[in-house]
């Protein structure tokens, strides 16, 4: 009888670990939404999540010595399922209410984390009280630390699994509310799996005087979960350059993670069984310590490897995937021992769910405190890499306080690999990040902000810089995206020349707010997240004006989804400068919720702006976020700039673009001259399309990007590997709205499907516009770049003079002469 009731046991372990994790996923997402993207408020829900697990497992841990265990376990998962929808349920009311609950004047990160507690803290305090309850049938059912053990493994297991169910199929498939719904009937449904245990009479006798636990145990299983969740924190910077940032990306880590732990757990169950139990703690934490500096030796080694050549696509990213993801296990798999360690030590007869409840309370607050302790001491203290051996070396304290604690010195001397490791981690591996995409380029500026890695890289002879954020190239100097940041700083104003006030969400490199205040406005409100980004600007100061200096700006450190709908404040203008939509978190502001919210805070007559990028962007999700924008605004055009970019115009009134407005300036007409947009040639700035052109039948029937269900939250597992090859499919989508042939748009077509010879044909054929000259200088110095990479000077020195002639303001063509004729433009040796 008991090997069944074991079995269902082990199966109600697996399933509610998949159901919960899958609720989690649903709600880090609905939350993002809600409480917005900022590293402070993700920390909030996850401490929220970790402290509901801990202190469930603290009550209903002593509860484990009732004779009505089976029937509390049951009641208490039915709780957490039904619990489980309170997101769902109080999201929108929340939503609606945030402007009225910051005008009561609380900070805006304390309102966050109290959201966040109130939403998910129910569900995971009745969720935390499965581990112990079932620890207590396994014991009533003759069964010891492994038996709790290896129910620990089947969770974790299924919680891996109901990750990667959410993040790869669900949330794509049946969105959010859907998803959660399917999650909370599992959940209720894994409560008839739990077994009818009849409690043991001398069992609960023993348990009644056994203290059920040690506080020297609890004190370090604690620390380490501390320590434990720090860690994720550091790989989910580290390994971001090797898989991207992407939904998918860091549903793998976490996915990773908790195989991980099963892993670790499962084998843990007979290891070191020659070991006191705190010794055997302390070796496990030694070695967790020494295996957790592998994903920063993986950002390292791995670009090295040449697996990111192998030559059948398939075979390259299982590859490139699943060594950054093996980088983590053997890490992950001993704090997943720690747990059968830390229960050998603490355990007493007759007192295994007590036991497993004050542990997992302890575990659990020590690792609600993890996410604050990398991101509000060590990221802003250290950086992300010296945080690594920080927590290194701390993971060696642990491990030496549990040595001794066990009397057994030479297991404290086994954090003295780690301490090794931890000294020479800096000196062998750089910071994932300062290392420069390609040999011509040097570092100018690097910073492991608490809230993300920014670089800008430079190279001498040209002056080209590139802005990346977590190594995800933001802002090149180039002339496709000049056109596209001074495009959007200056057309908002074109269409509402009056503007008196502006919002931009997302600073950049600066360039957007910089085109805007070329404009005489009063005032101009910039949201951005990450502070390094506006220290990075600085080197953009030819770029953009530097208008972090001007007194009419003023920077808010926020997350913008968040800050625009808790404002009661209108805008005459606001502008969305955010990153890709394919990002992991900025989909947010590609909803229709989020239009909504930004078309209530237009003053009237104001004006919105939103840059889509072209690159990565398949042409449903292109189609996709044009209808989403033109189903919230009356009216709405739709421009583009530099061939692969676009940029989205919305209003609650009619629309006209005064293209003499965009020049009124000096400091704007400089601007739009340097990327040759002349106020003589207005076609050039006006749209391809507008109104009733991007509302379409065929662009209605595409959909929408709702909070519920956002296609464009994984565009990544659509696009193709080049990220070039949708910027063509979309212009010629989005010119054949307004039914444009022309050959300027025509040849740069051709120049981003690297159709030189053709694109050079276009713009001499596109009637001898500024911009047409300014493109035809690109492409001819293009092509002679590549011939002199070819070995073939003479030949890029006769296509450099041809770019000189076509456009003398073009400076590339010149500096690149310079180069190819043995001297830079200030007439020093060449070299690079």
């Amino acid at each position: 009888m008991f090997r069944a009731a074991g079995t269902r046991l082990t199966a109600f372990a697996f399933a509610a670990g998949a159901a919960v994790l899958a609720a989690e996923v649903v709600w880090s997402r609905s939350l993002l939404v809600l409480l917005g993207g900022s590293v402070d408020a993700s920390a909030a829900v996850l401490s929220a999540v970790m402290a509901g697990f801990a202190l469930g497992s603290g009550y209903f841990g002593r509860l484990g010595r009732s004779p009505h265990a089976t029937r509390i376990l049951r009641t208490a998962v039915l709780l957490a399922a039904a619990s489980s929808l309170l997101p769902a349920v109080l999201a929108d009311p929340l939503r609606s209410s945030w402007p009225s609950i910051l005008s009561l004047g609380l900070p805006p990160a304390a309102a966050r984390a109290a959201s966040g507690f109130l939403l998910v803290f129910p569900s995971c305090f009745f969720a935390g009280g499965a581990l112990p309850l079932m620890s207590s049938l396994a014991e009533a059912m003759g069964g010891g630390t492994e038996r709790a053990s290896g129910l620990y493994a089947a969770n974790s297991a299924g919680s891996a699994l109901g990750g990667l169910a959410a993040g790869f199929v669900l949330l794509e498939a049946i969105g959010s509310s859907s998803t959660l719904l399917l999650s909370a009937a599992m959940l209720a449904a894994c409560a008839f799996l739990v077994p009818s245990v009849p409690a043991r009479a001398d069992a609960r006798e023993r348990a009644a005087g056994a203290p059920g636990g040690t506080g020297l145990v609890c004190v370090l299983y604690g620390a380490s979960g501390a320590i434990a969740l720090a860690w994720e924190c550091v790989w989910a910077r580290q390994l971001t350059y090797l898989l991207g940032n992407s939904t998918y990306a860091f549903c793998l880590m976490s996915s990773a993670a908790l195989g991980g732990m099963a892993l670790g757990a499962w084998a843990g169950r007979g290891l070191w069984r020659n070991l006191p139990p705190l010794a055997s703690f302390g070796a496990v934490e030694a070695a967790l310590a020494s295996c957790a500096l592998l994903p920063l030796a993986c950002t390292a080694i791995l670009p090295a490897s040449g697996l990111a050549g192998l030559r059948i696509p398939v075979l390259r990213d299982l590859a490139w995937n699943g060594a950054a993801l093996l980088s983590m296990i053997p890490a992950t798999a001993f704090m997943g021992a720690t747990f059968p360690a830390a229960l050998r030590a603490a355990v007493r007869p007759g007192s295994l769910g007590p036991s497993v409840g004050r542990l997992a309370m302890a575990n659990g607050l020590g690792a609600a405190a993890g996410p604050f302790l990398a991101s509000r001491l060590l990221f802003p203290l250290s950086g992300v890499t010296a945080s690594a051996s920080v927590l290194a070396v701390g993971g060696a304290g642990l491990a030496a306080a549990a040595g001794l604690a066990s009397g057994r010195r030479r297991t404290a001397l086994a954090g003295a690999l780690p301490l090794l490791l931890a000294a020479s981690a800096p000196i062998l591996f750089r910071a994932p990040g300062s290392r420069p995409p390609s040999g011509d380029l040097e570092l100018r500026m690097f910073d492991e902000d608490r809230t993300a890695t920014v670089a800008v890289f430079g190279r001498e002879w040209d002056g080209y810089l590139s802005l990346r954020i977590n190594g995800v190239e933001e802002v090149p100097i180039d002339q496709a995206s000049l056109e596209a940041f001074y495009l959007l700083g200056n057309l908002p104003w074109g269409y509402d020349p009056g503007a008196r006030s502006a919002l931009v969400i997302a600073y950049g490199a600066g360039m957007t707010a910089g085109a805007l205040l070329s404009h005489p406005l009063d005032t101009l409100v910039c949201v951005e997240l990450c502070p390094a980004v506006v220290r990075a600007s600085q080197l953009f100061s030819a770029y953009n004006g530097r208008p972090d200096l001007d007194s009419r700006f003023h920077l808010v450190g926020d997350d913008g989804r968040n800050f625009v709908a808790g404002s009661s404040r209108p805008y005459d203008l606001i502008v969305c400068d955010a990153t890709h939509p394919g990002s992991a978190d900025s989909w947010v502001l590609y909803t229709r919720e989020f239009y909504e919210d930004v078309l209530s805070r237009l003053a009237p007559g104001g004006v919105a702006a939103q840059w889509v990028p072209l690159h990565s962007l398949p042409l449903e999700d292109f189609r996709r976020i044009i209808n989403t924008w033109s189903t919230v605004f009356p009216y709405c055009a739709l421009h583009l700039a530099g061939g692969r970019h676009a940029v989205l115009i919305g209003s609650g009134s009619p629309l006209e673009l005064h293209s003499a407005a965009l020049f009124d300036t000096p400091r704007a007409a400089s601007m739009l001259r340097s990327v040759a947009y002349d106020p003589g040639e207005p076609e050039r700035l006006s749209a391809v399309a507008s109104d009733d052109e991007l509302r379409r039948p065929d662009i209605a029937a595409s959909g929408l990007n709702t909070d519920d269900r956002a296609p464009c939250q994984f565009i990544r597992r659509r696009a193709p590997r080049d990220p070039q090859v949708t910027i063509a499919p979309d212009a010629s989508f989005a010119l054949s709205l307004g039914g444009l042939a022309d050959e300027l748009f025509y040849g740069q077509l051709l120049y981003w499907q690297t159709d030189l010879p053709g694109a050079v044909r276009a713009f001499r054929q596109a009637g001898g516009s500024a911009l047409a000259r300014r493109w035809l200088a690109v492409s001819l110095t293009t092509a002679a770049e590549r011939l002199e990479a070819g070995g073939d000077p003479e030949g890029a020195l006769t296509l450099l003079s041809e770019a000189i002639a076509a456009d003398p303001s073009w400076p590339r063509a010149s500096d690149l002469e310079g180069l190819v004729r043995g001297e830079l433009p200030g007439g020093a040796p060449a070299s690079r």
